[in-house]
């Protein structure tokens, strides 16, 4: 029993910890990024800008994601767990329906555009590598293992808050940073609650899959 307490206070120390390392890298690469926009012209377009952050959110995302997976000892096969199909297709696809109804309705009534009017790196940007990326990084290394100490519904809110920390730098570096933190709707109160559902598509669903699922529709939206 007490091998077991151990096991799992060295899970949520080293989640917590990496976090920590993993925002303060990522506050330096927004600094590279800014210092690369001004001395290299290519970098600051849409193109530029996607092959950096591509390869900056693998280095600064993925791989520590992975590292956290196997301090829990889990496997990929587990953490995305593809044979659960109808379970992270029915979960995922359900509350992402859901979400995007949020926006598509307004939309509707207004009579705006529903989807993106053409495609750019930008868009492609949106609906593939945050999705996955994020979800990969907060729901199948983040939350997975804040579960084994906390319940799920505790691990699904401070993910969630962890999700809104995830963002700060881009937001200060963009210079809406006071903008996303005050305003009620679309700043950083959407993201926690954007968080909780996809962290809960993820658990009801067993997998991962289910939250990128719906991290895709509501970005479609």
């Amino acid at each position: 029993m007490s091998e077991t307490r151990d096991r799992t206070m060295v899970v949520l120390k080293w989640t917590y910890g990496t976090f920590t390392v993993l925002i303060c890298v990522w506050i330096c690469a927004w600094i590279v990024k800014v210092y690369l926009d001004a001395s290299f012209g290519w970098i600051a377009t849409s193109l530029g800008a996607f092959v950096y952050w591509i390869f900056a959110k693998i280095f600064i995302w993925i791989f520590p994601a992975l590292l956290l997976l196997r301090v829990a000892g889990r496997s990929l096969r587990e953490v995305f767990n593809l044979r659960n199909w109808r379970g992270w297709l029915a979960w995922g696809g359900g509350v992402g329906v859901l979400i995007s109804l949020t926006g598509f309705i307004p939309s509707l009534v207004r009579g705006s555009p529903l989807f993106a009017t053409q495609f750019d790196v930008p868009l492609l940007s949106v609906l593939t590598v945050a999705p996955m990326f994020e979800e990969f990084l907060m729901r199948g290394a983040v939350f997975w293992n804040l579960q084994q100490v906390h319940s799920t519904a505790v691990a699904n809110v401070v993910s969630s808050l962890m999700f809104i920390v995830l963002h700060i730098p881009g937001w200060y570096f963009m210079g809406t940073l006071m903008e996303n933190l005050t305003r009620p709707i679309g700043g950083a109160l959407s993201i926690f609650l954007l968080g909780l559902a996809f962290g809960y598509a993820t658990h009801r669903g067993r997998s991962v899959v289910a939250g990128m699922l719906a991290h895709f529709l509501n970005n479609l939206v």
